[in-house]
């Protein structure tokens, strides 16, 4: 692989957007992408890939070069040729490069992979939060799970279409090779990334852009018909549209966010699904809550967490989060779970989910809610995570209780 300077200098902006001011990757990667016509394929690739690769492996790079965090150039172009040293690559012949010793390098590397933090590149805070939460065993299969990049999945609107007919179309039309996954009815798998939003068959709503655990969340409310459902952190939609697809559009189903933005998402998307049984309410204020119609027969909170069980497709989560940030997310998945779950009638369902692994914003979430004057009214019924290592989806936890008076 040749590295050019420009496009080294891109990798470089899109690392200091992301690991310096936090924003999202996949937003970064994006704009990134986006900001030079004259990149070729080719180029955009090779972006994409050290991009991530380096945010996903930062820890390890930047031991075995014994750097201290800072925002230069410097620093960020040094990880990028340590990554390339690491993947066998010649560097560049850049003042930048000149004095790195490749074969201390890479004993560097081998020397440093024996130990769990610096071969899954983690904080030191996470991989003791992991080994407390989980054990060492568990810990370590799980936390090699989440090091690799997530598979390209989608959701099949199978009122439009079946999962065979879909998969059939996509290798026949456009030579993409997909796969059927036992226990996840409406996923297909991709076998290699693909751009697929400029595909007929997404114009015409035929799928959806959704990992597949993400898509077992709604079976837990066992929709059906004729019910009234809440998808109280409804984002852009993705659970509100699935709901509406396993209820035939013939449910009431209310996607509540406190980004309009994103609701409009969800309309838009909706629209290209011929969905016109989702309707959208804004939070402003805490008590907008009041305006709501409860009585719900379901209400799904999706609630918001870390995202620790994403790190697959977002692992610059790694660097962004800490103890007082996962501490201050708890504090709201608290007040979170007592605002919606007055939204569910008496033998309703209400559905707890988040997209972490972590029984602190879990299991822990539910039981403290179940003492609470409001969670009195509540009866236990079940939950599961869906780990990564056992899956090898996005992490998942979903936990079911039902109303009781």
């Amino acid at each position: 692989m040749k590295l050019h300077r420009n496009v080294a200098f891109g990798i470089v902006s899109g690392l200091k957007r992301t690991i310096i001011d936090k924003k999202p990757a996949s937003d970064v990667i994006k704009k990134l992408l986006k900001s030079n016509s004259k990149w070729g394929s080719r180029d955009r690739k090779v972006i994409a890939k050290v991009f991530y690769d380096v945010i996903r492996q930062k820890r390890l790079i930047q031991e075995a070069l014994e750097l201290d965090n800072n925002s230069s150039d410097h620093f960020f172009l040094r990880l990028i040729a340590g990554w390339m040293v690491m993947n066998g690559q010649k560097l560049p012949d850049w003042k930048e490069f000149i004095n790195i010793n490749t074969k201390i390098l890479l004993k560097n590397f081998l020397e440093l992979i024996n130990e769990r933090k610096f071969k899954y590149s983690i904080p030191d805070w996470l991989d003791d939060l992991g080994v407390q939460a989980f054990g060492e065993k568990f810990w370590n299969k799980e936390i090699e799970a989440l090091n690799l990049p997530a598979k390209f999945i989608i959701r099949v609107n199978r009122t439009k279409i079946s999962v065979k007919k879909l998969k059939d179309i996509l290798y026949c039309e456009y030579q993409i090779k997909t796969e059927i996954k036992p226990n996840y009815p409406d996923a297909l798998i991709f076998e290699n990334h693909k751009p697929v939003l400029d595909l007929e068959e997404y114009k015409k709503g035929f799928f959806e852009i959704q990992d597949a655990n993400s898509q077992a969340v709604c079976y837990w409310l066992n929709p059906s018909e004729g019910k009234y459902y809440i998808d109280s952190c409804a984002g852009a939609g993705g659970k509100s549209l699935h709901l509406a697809n396993l209820t035939n559009n013939k449910a009431k189903i209310l996607a509540i966010d406190i980004n309009q933005s994103k609701l409009l998402e969800l309309k838009n998307r909706a629209k290209r699904n011929k969905i016109n049984s989702i309707d959208t309410f804004c939070i402003k204020e805490s008590k907008d809550l009041k305006l709501i119609k409860g009585n719900a027969d379901g209400v799904l909170i999706d609630s918001p967490c870390s995202g620790i069980g994403v790190l697959k497709r977002n692992p610059a989560l790694k660097w962004q989060l800490d103890p007082d940030i996962i501490y201050q997310i708890t504090l709201n998945q608290q007040k979170i779970f007592q605002a919606y779950a007055s939204l569910v009638k008496v033998n309703g369902c209400l559905i707890y989910a988040t997209c972490s692994i972590l029984p602190i914003e879990n299991r822990y979430q539910v039981d403290n809610f179940l003492k609470s004057k409001l969670g009195s009214k509540f009866q236990f019924d079940k939950d599961k995570t869906y780990f990564s290592h056992q899956t090898g989806f996005d992490g998942f936890y979903c936990a079911r209780l039902y109303r009781k008076m």
